[in-house]
This record gives C-alpha cells, sequence and structure tokens, in this order.
C-alpha cells in the first residue's frame, strides 16, 4: 500500500511540477515576445489563413473589342454539335488525361498527400482539357476548311477546262489572244494546286483528328469529319468575342496551380511569390494576345464576306449581260473564277476567326 501510495503522490507532484513549468515557460514567451522581432511573424504565419500575393491587374482588356459580348463561359464545342462530341472522345481518349486523371483519383485516397497535391492535380487535368479542347477544335476547323476548299478546287477546275476549251476555239477563230489563253491557264493551274494543297491539309487534319479522338476520321462524309456548309455564313452570323475580366484569369489552371505551390511552400517564400506573379502576368499577357488575333481575324473575315459578296453580284451582272446576248461564256467563265477565287479567301478568313475563338477560349480558362 505505501507503495502505491508513493506512486501516486510522486505522480502528483510530477504533474504539479509540469503543469508549473509549462505556466512559467509560456510566461517567458509572453515576455519575451517583444524582444524577438521574428517572433510574432512566424506565429502570424503559422496562424493566419492563407493569402496569395496581390498581383495588380487592369480593370479591362486592353485588346478586347467594345462590342464583346457579356456572357457565361461559352460551350467547349463552340456550338457545333460534331466537334462537341469528338471533344469528349478526346477526353476519353487521350492517355496524358488518363494519367492525370489516375493522379487525382489517388491523391484523393491517399492519406499522406493531403487536400494541397489533390489540388494541384485537379489544376493539371484543367488545364490538359483545355488544351486537348483547343487542339481538337483547331483540328476540325482544318479538316472542315479543307473540304471547302476542295469543293472550291473542283469547281475551278472545270472552270478552268471549260475557259480553255472555248479560248482554243476563239483562238483558232481569231477571236481571242495568246494572253487570254496564258490567263485561263494559269487559272487552271491554280485550280490543280489548290486541290493538292486541301487534299493534304484534310489528311493532316484527320489524322490529327483520329490521334486526338482514337476514331479513324476517315473520308469527309464520315460520322467524325465535317461535312462543309455549301454556302458561306455571311460575316454577322459568326460566333461573338465574349467579353470577359482580367481577375477571371486567377481561376486559369496554370494560376491555380501556382496558388497551390504557395501552400505546398515546397521552396523558398520569395521564389513562389515570384512564381506566382509570373503565371499570372504571363495569363494576362497570353489573353490580350488572343483577343488582338481574334479581333484581327473578325476584321479579316468581314472584309472577306463583303469581298466575296461583291464578287457574287458581279457574276449575277455578268451573267445577266450573257443571257442578254452582250458578252460572252467567256466573260461569264472569268467572272464565276473571281467569284470561287474570293470564295477561297472568305473560307480561309472564317477558319482563321473561327481558331482565333478556340484559342481565346482556352485563354480565358473555360
Amino acid at each position: 500500500m505505501r507503495f502505491f501510495a508513493g506512486i501516486t503522490e510522486n505522480s502528483l507532484v510530477g504533474a504539479t511540477l509540469g503543469g508549473a513549468g509549462q505556466r512559467i515557460f509560456v510566461t517567458a514567451l509572453c515576455l519575451l515576445a517583444p524582444l524577438l522581432p521574428y517572433a510574432p511573424s512566424a506565429f502570424a504565419q503559422a496562424t493566419a489563413a492563407f493569402t496569395a500575393p496581390a498581383v495588380a491587374l487592369p480593370a479591362t482588356f486592353r485588346n478586347a473589342p467594345a462590342d464583346a459580348v457579356e456572357s457565361s463561359a461559352r460551350d467547349a464545342s463552340l456550338g457545333e454539335p460534331v466537334l462537341a462530341r469528338l471533344i469528349a472522345l478526346t477526353r476519353t481518349h487521350s492517355p496524358a488525361r488518363a494519367q492525370a486523371e489516375a493522379r487525382v483519383s489517388n491523391a484523393r485516397r491517399s492519406f499522406s498527400g493531403g487536400d494541397i497535391e489533390q489540388r494541384m492535380h485537379a489544376a493539371e487535368l484543367a488545364r490538359l482539357d483545355l488544351q486537348l479542347t483547343e487542339e481538337l477544335a483547331h483540328a476540325w476547323f482544318d479538316a472542315r476548311t479543307a473540304g471547302a476548299k476542295l469543293d472550291i478546287a473542283r469547281v475551278l477546275d472545270a472552270l478552268g477546262a471549260q475557259g480553255l476549251l472555248l479560248i482554243n476555239q476563239r483562238l483558232a477563230a481569231g477571236l481571242a489572244t495568246q494572253a487570254d489563253l496564258e490567263r485561263m491557264n494559269e487559272a487552271a493551274i491554280k485550280a490543280r494546286a489548290l486541290n493538292v494543297r486541301a487534299t493534304q491539309e484534310r489528311a493532316a487534319a484527320n489524322a490529327r483528328i483520329a490521334a486526338l479522338t482514337g476514331e479513324n476520321a476517315g473520308e469527309p462524309a464520315s460520322a467524325s469529319a465535317p461535312v462543309p456548309a455549301p454556302a458561306l455564313a455571311p460575316a454577322e452570323a459568326a460566333y461573338a468575342i465574349r467579353a470577359a475580366l482580367p481577375v477571371a484569369l486567377l481561376d486559369r489552371p496554370e494560376v491555380r496551380a501556382a496558388r497551390v505551390r504557395l501552400e505546398a511552400r515546397d521552396a523558398s517564400p520569395q521564389e513562389l511569390a515570384a512564381f506566382y506573379r509570373e503565371a499570372v502576368l504571363k495569363a494576362l499577357e497570353e489573353t490580350e494576345t488572343a483577343y488582338a488575333a481574334a479581333v484581327s481575324a473578325r476584321a479579316q473575315r468581314t472584309a472577306a464576306a463583303e469581298l466575296a459578296a461583291t464578287a457574287a453580284r458581279q457574276h449575277t451582272a455578268v451573267l445577266a449581260q450573257v443571257e442578254a446576248g452582250r458578252l460572252g461564256r467567256v466573260q461569264h467563265i472569268e467572272a464565276q473564277i473571281v467569284m470561287q477565287d474570293a470564295r477561297l479567301r472568305a473560307v480561309e478568313a472564317d477558319n482563321s476567326y473561327a481558331k482565333a475563338l478556340a484559342t481565346l477560349e482556352r485563354n480565358l480558362g473555360k
């Protein structure tokens, strides 16, 4: 009994002394805190909520047009149902995305990684989604444009053959000159070159679609490859440029990843803060460049569409003169060649604008 009583008494004494020691230690820290300039800041870093360093952002994007449309995030397919289906296939097929998705899942199940690792991998997954969407959209627009170019090349080739036949007949009758023949021969050569170039462009675009989606695009008539519209859409029917505020860039995956690194503190605070500022400013620069490219592509598309409309009106006027017997068939063929050339430029400008919009959507981070 004395033995157990001694143990109990010693335990109580130790606990009493230990508590007194802790009170003395805490009191000493409170007295010494004003003499230690680093102590309050260290305590604040340990207890205060995490805040990212402030980065000065403009109120608006300088290169955004005044008529940009205020709206929520645009659908990734830019309104194209076939493209939306291919984007879904890309996200299912991409090995890089599958790896990123697995890392997110593993971090969610891991007891050691924690929330920081999971959010880092989630930001990388979001970055890959935006990148794959942009790449697939560019390839799809290129394939559609190549199909339209092939249609134009076939028309130009037929017009060139008809023109050469008519001019040779007129040349034999002394009604045409060698310059007329050379001019029509040049148009026929351009048509054949366009056919070859458009065929290669379509093959390259379809190969890229197949690599991204895992589905063989094949010929333009297949379910995956785009079939170009027979008529060029007017400029006012084009997708509008979306308005956004620079503060929205803070949600971009690259910026989110840099912010998570600040919490992870895997380097010095100064280095991580500089890394975060660099990510924000780079996102701002890239988005300003994307806005400028979209505005320029839209202007070129509008001008090309107007030129195509002018060429179509001129062709109509020439056709009326031919039907009235005032002009010959050669002049009608030449007017058709001019109209198809203008349509070709409009198709190319439309493609550039569509791709610029896809790039802008990626830079806006949605």
